[in-house]
């Protein structure tokens, strides 16, 4: 595996991320740009996860894994979005400080163990 490959693809991957989610914030109309913002964020954390599992050989060929991951990570974006509330979760979540930085760690997260 290439120096490059392995740690260029995740650079280029931050790079390119942060430098969308920068144009959005300067030229898309306020009204849809929170959402935008968020689901790009989402997107390039699963991407930046799913770059730093590309130089290992995966280890199971399992959908429903998969498929489970995706349902935790359309959960937390929609939870992040503010789509999805249910009080007592809210409630639960807020006192273990899963908020923020913790649900952009979820989604770094889903995307490495998508290929594992």
């Amino acid at each position: 595996m290439s120096f490059a490959r392995r740690y260029g693809i995740p650079f280029l991957i931050m790079i390119v991320s942060g430098l969308i989610v920068r144009l959005f914030n300067l030229y898309l109309p306020v009204s849809i740009r929170s959402t935008l913002v968020s689901i790009a964020i989402a997107v390039s954390l699963f991407a930046f996860g799913l770059s730093l599992h590309i130089h290992k050989k995966r280890r199971d060929e399992s959908w429903f894994k998969k498929l489970v991951i995706s349902f935790f990570l359309m959960f937390f974006l929609l939870w992040d979005l503010g789509y999805i509330v249910f009080p007592q979760l809210k409630s639960i979540f807020n006192f273990l400080g899963i908020q923020g930085f913790v649900i952009y760690m979820v989604y770094v997260y889903c995307g490495w163990a998508f290929f594992d």
